[in-house]
């Protein structure tokens, strides 16, 4: 379809959608005015964005967004709190209206956790095209886009299937997030509860400095990021080389030995603690154990390319209030950053030493705390969905 005539729609113009519109840019070829249309849930910041962005963006009134455009691409991405009632006044009225007018229905992407996608065909009927899509948000590291080194979750229901040119146009819409990973809806939650307890990497480095600075190691977060990487290559052989062109290089760095050990330490434990509760869900790991390590990589490369304050927004200012990742850094600090500082700061007290006691199991412990995070980020998910 060219790029001329398709209208993307997007019902919830926050900071996801912001994000994504690379993925509206390859879809349209570029060509954004005239060809999208967003409707935000409130009027703040509403000036800011029509003064930043060249197509209209309204507030609060998206059923009347598409029945003025007629969009052959749908966004929906409303809070998860508000995800059933809009799709019940504002996605189901529109459906109806094409139905009754014959007209072909268009592609309804939705970013929500919640609702599943066998929701939207219960209430939007039979023939729909609809996609659940939980991407991978990280596109830029510093100068490098690393989106398309990631990894990003899709599923599906068997009886809304897309059809072939609705596929096309979810393949070039997903080309600058990476590789989709399609899981079914049921196990949906489970690899987002992953997903989501991912992220708190960027917590873990920060915890990492802050502890090696109380034991008097000066240590800079990409130092920390870079080796966390290095070790990374260690065990997932899909990863672009440390020195690959195009994203940022990573080696095996030269601060302390005893604190790069804790550290190599801390990023395998963390992956096996994610494998370990996929495992428990009965998650395949032969694909989503690769999904994991990508993410983590990806995520690390961020760490090593962006500002503290930047990331700090990528983590808490990214954490929508009641969701999977406020959930996950509530969880984090008390069962893994104050533990974690503790162990750290008696291997550092320990004379004479340059590596870690062996006979402390914490390494273990690190896992099952890491697996307990996530457990609690799919209980959250798994209330979103009740």
């Amino acid at each position: 379809m060219e790029s001329t005539v398709l209208k993307i729609g997007i019902i919830g113009f926050g900071n996801l959608m912001e994000s994504l519109l690379p993925c509206c840019d390859s879809l349209l070829d570029g060509n954004r005015e005239g060809n999208i249309y967003a409707v935000k849930g409130s009027a703040e910041g509403l000036a800011e964005k029509q003064a930043y962005y060249n197509f209209p963006i309204t507030a609060g009134n998206p059923l009347e967004m598409l029945e003025n455009v007629s969009p052959q691409v749908i966004l929906f991405s409303p809070p998860p709190t508000l995800a059933e009632t809009l799709t019940e006044t504002v996605l189901k009225p529109y459906y109806n209206r094409l139905r009754d007018s014959n007209q072909a229905y268009p592609l309804l992407i939705c970013f929500p956790p919640k609702p599943l996608p066998r929701y939207y065909r219960k209430v939007l009927g039979n023939g729909i095209s609809q996609i659940s899509l939980m991407p991978c948000v990280v596109q830029k590291a510093g100068g490098f886009s690393i989106g398309k080194y990631g990894y990003s979750l899709v599923s599906m229901d068997g009886k809304a299937m897309p059809s072939q040119e609705h596929l096309d146009q979810l393949v070039k819409f997903t080309q600058p997030i990476g590789t989709m990973l399609n899981v079914s809806q049921d196990d949906l939650m489970a690899a987002l509860s992953g997903m989501v307890a991912a992220h708190n990497i960027y917590e873990l480095c920060f915890t990492l400095q802050r502890a090696f600075q109380f034991c008097g190691q000066t240590v800079e977060l990409p130092q920390i990021a870079s080796e966390m990487r290095f070790e990374l290559r260690k065990f997932a052989v899909e990863l672009p080389k440390d020195n690959a062109p195009g994203i940022p290089s990573c080696r095996q760095e030269t601060f302390g030995s005893l604190y790069r050990q804790i550290t190599d330490i801390s990023i395998r434990a963390w992956y096996e603690g994610l494998c370990q509760f996929a495992t428990n869900q009965g998650l395949d790991l032969n694909e989503y154990s690769r999904f994991l390590r990508i993410t983590l990589d990806v995520l690390l490369m961020s760490v090593q390319e962006e500002t503290p304050e930047h990331l700090r927004e990528m983590s808490e200012g990214c954490a929508t209030k009641g969701g999977l990742l406020e959930k996950a850094l509530q969880v984090y600090f008390p069962e893994i950053e104050r533990p974690l500082i503790r162990w750290i700061m008696e291997e550092s007290a320990r004379v004479g030493r340059d590596s870690i006691n062996e006979e402390r199991a914490w390494p273990v412990e690190l896992v099952n705390r890491t697996s307990k995070v996530v457990q609690k980020v799919f209980e959250r998910g798994n209330n979103l969905l009740n």
